[in-house]
């Protein structure tokens, strides 16, 4: 006891050691790491090739298509593209101040229907002026083209159909920066280009479990690809099809702890101030 009475009392190394302390303790539990690397599994330098395997997307229940068919006959052109044959000059007797028909051909309904897209009804049918009905379900929009030129073909020469998709769209939700619907231009998109429509993800998302969602033929599957790893290429939800929903899941523990963090806006300043404290009792104790 009288070691500790007589030993010298060094008020600024005391000081001190409480600072190194308090920072040594506080500051590690605002400090937060998270890998943010994709593909972090790849080989360092060198190319790697790998066989894409894209499957193409299917003609499904309502959907909506764009469908264009021309041929060589003008004729045949008005047909398809209005379901009604030309018809000639209309002559009218009018009156002033009375509109007329300065086209001689009447409207018809279905010209709109070529311009909004033709939709595919519950029995997998679309209903095309002049040819009616036919079974597109299941089918690859290349192998709609084909078939509808091969109907063309009975009655007009060299025709040309183009189909698109009206209404082809993914959705991305969770921790991304701006989750959404949205449309795609062509059948042709992966989880990649679906993260970047959606402004990418957030610091707080889990890249190694992201969610696809898929509902084909009344199924609904659902499979999670790990984007830190290689392999998600040969994912057969990597390329995604018409319809489905990425989700991210968010790394809960690592938000809670950022807006734990928010609490100790106060640190740098405490710790400021300590150290100031420090330098003045030092320099009065002395």
């Amino acid at each position: 006891m009288k070691i500790l009475e007589n030993a010298p009392f060094k008020p600024r190394e005391g000081v001190c050691a409480l600072l190194i302390f308090l920072i040594v303790v506080v500051a590690p539990s605002c400090s937060t790491n998270r890998n943010l690397v994709y593909f972090n599994n790849l080989p360092p330098g060198g190319d790697t090739a790998q066989i894409v395997n894209k499957m193409s997307a299917k003609i499904e229940k309502g959907d909506v298509l764009g469908i264009t068919i021309t041929t060589l006959s003008p004729e045949y052109n008005q047909l398809f593209s209005t379901g009604a044959a030309p018809q000639a000059p209309i002559t009218t007797v009018t009156t002033p101040g009375t509109p007329t028909n300065t086209t001689g051909i009447s409207s018809v309904n279905n010209s709109d229907a070529a311009r909004n897209g033709y939709l595919v009804d519950e029995n997998g049918q679309v209903n095309l002026p002049v040819l009616g009905k036919i079974d597109l379900i299941g089918l690859t929009r290349k192998e709609a083209q084909d078939k509808i030129t091969a109907e063309v073909a009975k009655t007009a020469k060299t025709p040309i159909v183009n189909i698109r998709f009206l209404n082809y769209k993914v959705t991305v939700i969770g921790e991304v920066t701006r989750p959404g619907s949205f449309n795609v231009p062509d059948e042709r998109v992966n989880v990649l280009e679906a993260l970047g429509m959606a402004g990418d993800l957030t610091p707080y998302a889990i890249r190694e479990n992201i969610l696809v969602i898929r509902e084909k033929d009344g199924t609904r599957t659902m499979q999670r690809i790990n984007l830190a790893d290689k392999n998600v290429f040969n994912s057969p939800y990597f390329y995604l099809q018409q319809n489905d929903v990425v989700y991210v899941q968010p790394e809960n523990t690592l938000k809670a702890r950022q807006a734990d963090a928010s609490n100790y806006r106060w640190v740098p300043i405490a710790t400021a101030g300590i150290s100031a404290i420090a330098v003045i009792l030092a320099s009065l104790l002395r």
